[in-house]
């Protein structure tokens, strides 16, 4: 097996193994301390999108599998810092979902005693998360020359994660109001100041 691949593979247990715990303590919520519920597509879509990009990372770590690149191939060297680029992002994740603390949760929806989070990397991007895992996608994708994950990130999770930022920014503008405002005005949706 190609030694990125492998490298990528580690890096996606690890990763994921930390994603599931997050995820697993964000259902310790209870449902009473629900204030406000996303309903629509926008609650169960992109989330099965991105498992189902997960699972293309997985398998396309496997030569059999993933044996096609439509793009033109880059070398080892740039691979390799397409991996270090996908580490990096999948840090950036992790923290961004850890520095919302008991805010977090893998569903739309803002809790009794919701706080506006604005410190750390909010200070800049209102959903760093996001932001974070479409890069983390990407350059998993072109680490290990899978089509696939490149273009289901690009075409379809960009996308989707951009409406579900927005359907989430309709729920925090409506609780917060003013603090939401002057949130908004000082950072970017996905890149800093911008949006």
């Amino acid at each position: 097996m190609d030694p990125v691949n492998i490298l990528v593979l580690i890096a996606l247990v690890m990763f994921t193994a930390a994603n599931y715990s997050g995820s697993k303590s964000s259902l310790k919520s209870k449902v009473s301390a629900v204030a406000k519920r996303a309903s629509g597509w926008e609650q169960t879509v992109p989330p099965n999108i991105l498992a189902l990009s997960s699972l293309l990372q997985f398998f396309g770590v496997f030569p059999l599998v993933n044996s096609w690149f439509l793009l033109p191939e880059p070398g080892q060297p740039l691979r390799i810092v397409f991996f270090l680029l996908f580490v990096l992002f999948s840090w950036l994740q992790l923290k961004s979902f850890k520095s919302l603390g008991t805010n977090y949760s893998t569903e739309i929806l803002l809790f009794k005693d919701h706080k506006l989070v604005e410190n750390g990397i909010y200070s800049f991007i209102r959903h760093p998360q996001y932001l974070s895992q479409l890069l983390a996608d990407l350059f998993a994708g072109l680490a290990i020359l899978s089509s696939p994950v490149v273009f289901l990130t690009l075409l379809i999770s960009l996308p989707l994660l951009i409406l579900r930022g927005k359907r989430e920014e309709e729920m925090l503008s409506a609780t917060f109001r003013e603090a939401w405002s002057s949130y908004k005005k000082r950072t970017g949706f996905f890149i800093p100041f911008v949006g």
